[in-house]
């Protein structure tokens, strides 16, 4: 797409009001197709692959993709070093997703920053037992809320 980012189904672009038709109580904006990091990031993982199978195969196109969706990825990270997850929930996993496309498309905690936030982050809601943990009502509330114990 024009952002860099990849939908789940089909181009993103209709107009917004069509979300007035979701049955959905507790998910937001799923009618209206959006660009979403978990795909993007698989995506980046797939053309990484692709790249160095068949490195001379649409260079160019290939090398574009990945700087967009790199962007994408990005752009798209929330100011406490975490992504909203649409395809689960939620930060944790499209945390992981994000992170995974940033590692295949050459990123480190060395030269990326966006990985050092997401880092941060992960390490900043860590649970007491050492694990990870969320809350289903990170979803309609957009925001992280650790598991409910």
């Amino acid at each position: 797409s024009k952002t860099g980012g990849i939908t789940g189904w089909e181009p993103a672009g209709a107009p917004s009001w069509i979300e007035l038709l979701n049955p959905i109580e507790f998910l937001d904006e799923v009618i209206i197709e959006h660009d979403y990091v978990e795909c993007t990031a698989s995506a980046l993982k797939a053309m990484t692959l692709f790249q160095k199978l068949y490195p001379k195969h649409k260079k160019n196109e290939v090398n574009n993709f990945i700087t967009n969706g790199v962007k994408f990825t990005e752009d798209s990270q929330k100011l406490d070093g975490s992504w909203y997850g649409t395809w689960g929930v939620c930060f944790i996993y499209s945390t992981w997703w994000a992170i995974s496309g940033l590692v295949a498309a050459e990123k480190t905690y060395s030269n990326c920053l966006a990985i050092r936030k997401a880092t941060d982050f992960l390490l900043n809601i860590q649970c007491d037992d050492g694990g990870w943990g969320e809350s289903y009502l990170s979803c309609p509330n957009k925001l992280h809320m650790n598991r409910i114990q």
